[in-house]
């Protein structure tokens, strides 16, 4: 069965938008998650493209063979989106999703439930943002029921409040103590499958930060603590990053285990749609190369959204489409077609092509880079009335605490005029 994906967008008279319209191209690797990533300067509307995409979770079946969008003179804004292998359309008032979006019930009567509503889930669609973060939490008691299905998808496209702190840390603490006891009783077996998804989301962090980690319930207060390289850690001991880190992903998988899925297929081969908003917000360079990496290779089925403005999350993965905004008067427009990453690419590039950004130094030693572009030029066409000023730029240059990079750059230079001169002038 053909996975369902969303394959366009079109945005009218919202936020940033006068009129934009997306479409978003398939994967080129079918063993890996389809991802899509945003990129602008601030108020390109990233966010408010991820809000509108989000919103096909209200979208109402469209039953008949055309898309059916249903445009209506007396409204503002209109918004399309055409999904596959169905099709879903909608028109929304601005207040829908500038205004009113964190007050709203994401779930009701939507696309989730009616198509799913006898056979089981067939996907689902998340939210997350960045900002979101894990907060200390005391188990209440041993859950041993599933959640339903409106639970487990409750708030799942709210991207301000998709975590549920309370219910994260219960589902975490429940699967500890019921491995603890089936332990107890010598059923090793049944102990593993307990502890099986909080397995998961240990070694996802893992990965992502190259820190042992596990979970673990204080039997005395049943607060639910970490254990950062045999450190055991209280929940609000943790810097922001790695808050932010257990928060969503762990949320997610909770989510995905709790799910009333259609078909014996395990979760990290589902079709769903993810939603990440920022998520790169608090993290280490080092942790915002490796995230994309682990869901792209370990969701291969899902559709991923996500807006950055970090080079390293868009350098950190080969064969993601990146789809470039920029302001251009009042308006945001995309900057050229969707580009596909590759992973072989260097971070000069990336911030050059990708975010427009050229500097890669200092303010102070731009501008001394840029004065000795200047002079050699001059020099080049024979005048060196400035001869001396550029070779106290490079005496500048040789002195700096780490010259090697910024020297690499301008010895070609120096050697073309020593070259033109005959001489050794630096």
């Amino acid at each position: 069965m053909e996975n369902f994906r969303i394959e366009s967008l079109e945005i009218n008279k919202i936020g940033a938008f006068e009129h934009l319209k997306m479409d978003f191209p398939k994967k080129t690797d079918p063993e890996k998650a389809e991802i899509h990533i945003l990129t602008g300067e601030n108020g390109t509307g990233k966010t408010t493209i991820l809000e509108a995409l989000a919103e096909i979770a209200k979208y109402k079946i469209d039953t008949s063979e055309q898309t059916g969008l249903i445009n209506k003179l007396d409204l503002n804004s209109v918004i399309s989106v055409i999904t596959h292998p169905k099709k879903y359309s909608t028109n929304l008032e601005l207040d829908d999703i500038v205004q009113n979006r964190s007050s709203k019930n994401m779930i009701g009567k939507d696309i989730q439930t009616k198509m799913n509503e006898r056979l089981g889930v067939d996907f689902a669609l998340f939210a997350y943002s960045g900002y979101r973060r894990i907060n200390q939490s005391k188990m209440i008691s041993i859950d041993k029921g599933r959640f339903s299905f409106p639970d487990a998808l409750n708030d799942a496209l709210n991207f301000d409040n998709s975590i549920n702190t309370d219910k994260l840390t219960q589902w975490i603490g429940t699967a500890i103590a019921q491995e603890a006891l089936s332990i107890l009783k010598g059923d090793s077996q049944r102990a593993s499958k307990y502890r099986n998804y909080v397995k998961i989301i240990e070694e996802i962090i893992e990965e992502i930060t190259n820190e042992q980690v596990s979970f673990d319930l204080n039997a005395d207060t049943m607060h639910l603590n970490i254990i950062i390289n045999k450190q055991k850690l209280a929940l609000t001991s943790l810097p922001d990053g790695l808050k932010s880190l257990i928060s969503w992903i762990g949320d997610l998988v909770m989510r995905m285990s709790q799910i009333g899925w259609a078909f014996d297929i395990p979760i990290f081969e589902r079709n769903f749609i993810l939603f990440l908003d920022e998520i790169e917000v608090h993290l280490h360079p080092a942790w915002q190369r490796k995230i994309l990496p682990v869901v792209q290779e370990l969701f291969k089925n899902a559709q991923i959204f996500i807006s950055t403005h970090s080079p390293f999350v868009v350098g950190s993965v080969d064969g993601a489409w990146v789809h470039k905004l920029k302001k251009v008067g009042a308006y945001a427009v995309l900057d050229g077609e969707p580009v596909l990453t590759e992973d072989a690419e260097s971070y000069d590039t990336i911030l050059e092509e990708v975010f427009g950004i050229k500097e890669r130094f200092g303010k102070d030693i731009e501008i001394l880079l840029k004065e000795f572009r200047e002079i050699t030029k001059e020099i080049l066409k024979g005048n060196e009335a400035r001869l001396e000023r550029w070779q106290q730029i490079i005496l500048i240059f040789q002195n700096q605490t780490r010259p090697d990079e910024i020297m690499s750059l301008i010895t070609p230079q120096i050697h073309q005029i020593n070259r033109i001169r005959k001489q050794v002038i630096a």
